[in-house]
């Protein structure tokens, strides 16, 4: 099994491909494995292998359960293959799947408000003396400025306590996102503060200042 450094999702692999393309209206135009009564589980085709997939309603996933080699009229066929594993409670997904899924899932999320955290600062950078503003993965609540005070550069940063959903944001987030910005802007020196250069820092912000 890979590391979380992959994303199982984005896999390059026909099985991968065939389940991304099918996966936004499963279980619709696929056919049912009759061989499985309940839940209901569907197939796809890859050329001579099959795949059985199961939508699971609660949290809007589509899992590739198991793919084999259709042999018809043989115990080694799919769908025999997939109705033993059934029977052995070994087909569905289990609690180490469902954790790593929610494990991609963080990591993803994290990776997007890093993204756009960056592009943010760039774009300040390019742009001295104006402040900008975004919701980082349009959840995160972020100001960047970045200025001049003689020859020192100026790198100001505010992360929102809470996102636009009013759910507080957990500070381990934050303390990421700060120093993917301290890796980006290297080599700065980057401070706490509360207070910002042309206003007021809100309570809900935390803030750092990078000197270079």
């Amino acid at each position: 099994m890979p590391g979380l450094e992959v994303d199982l999702g984005e896999l390059d692999h026909p099985f991968m491909d065939e389940l991304r393309r099918v996966a936004p209206a499963s279980p619709a135009g696929q056919k049912r494995i009759l061989s499985i009564d309940h839940p209901l589980v569907f197939r796809i085709r890859v050329s001579s292998e099959r795949g059985a997939t199961w939508l699971n309603d609660e949290r809007n996933i589509v899992w590739l359960c198991a793919a084999h080699r259709r042999e018809q009229d043989s115990d080694t066929d799919a769908y025999a293959h997939f109705a033993e594993l059934h029977a052995s409670g070994q087909l569905l997904p289990g609690a180490d799947d469902d954790l790593r899924d929610r494990a991609e899932a963080a990591i993803r999320l994290q990776r997007g408000l890093t993204a756009d955290l960056l592009e943010l600062v760039d774009l300040a950078l390019t742009d001295d003396g104006v402040e900008h503003h975004r919701d980082l993965g349009d959840w995160l609540p972020c100001r960047a400025l970045v200025r001049h005070d003689g020859s020192i550069q100026e790198i100001w940063c505010a992360l929102s306590v809470r996102g636009t959903d009013e759910a507080f944001i957990p500070a381990p987030v934050r303390d990421l996102l700060f120093a993917a910005l301290e890796d980006h802007v290297a080599p700065a020196l980057f401070e706490v503060r509360n207070d910002w250069p042309t206003g007021n820092v809100e309570w809900f912000e935390v803030v750092r200042l990078g000197l270079r």
